[in-house]
């Protein structure tokens, strides 16, 4: 809820730099890069990306996502010890009904987003805070069923989505109910 609510992970936001986040999160990641222009550190369950426009400038935060599906694969072990010393034990699965109540009784909002990965997946967007939540809601048709994931269950949290990108979900996706 914290992290839906303020756009942060511990205070961490998705535009600070890779020592600031380090700081707050702690050296255990894994640090992964396609180039000399991108990289991201893998926390457990929370990652967080940057960019630069050569290896001469400074990485520039770009956003960070919650692996929440991680949890019906590894349980609480995948949640970085910083978020565990905050918040304690992780159950498995994150209902999404659940998240949204609590949410609300925060008098926090989410917004339905229609998205290319309807009906599998619904999406939904908090505006202050410019975060996005994926919910997992059906499996495709043939698919085998990977972990423990269960319909209804938080997938990923993810920010930063503004404004003209649920704009442009919308005008591309249509504005049926996710």
């Amino acid at each position: 809820m914290d992290v839906v609510t303020s756009g942060t992970v511990l205070g961490a936001k998705p535009t600070d730099g890779p020592d600031r986040v380090t700081a707050i999160l702690g050296s255990d990641f894994a640090e992964n890069s396609f180039d000399d222009h991108s990289m991201w550190r893998d926390y457990g369950m929370v990652e967080f990306f940057w960019c630069r426009t050569s290896p001469d400038h400074p990485w520039e935060g770009h956003h960070f996502t919650l692996q929440v599906h991680r949890l019906s694969y590894w349980g609480g072990s995948i949640v970085n010890r910083a978020i565990r010393d905050r918040y304690g034990r992780f159950d498995r699965h994150l209902r999404f009904d659940k998240l949204e109540r609590l949410l609300a009784k925060r008098g926090v909002r989410v917004e339905d987003v229609p998205d290319a990965n309807a009906p599998a997946f619904t999406l939904h967007w908090q505006p202050a805070s410019q975060v996005s939540v994926l919910a997992f809601r059906a499996h495709e048709r043939g698919e085998r069923r990977r972990g423990d994931e269960r319909v209804g269950d938080v997938y990923a949290v993810s920010s930063s989505m503004s404004a003209e990108t649920v704009a442009w979900n919308r005008a591309r996706y249509g504005r049926q109910d996710a």
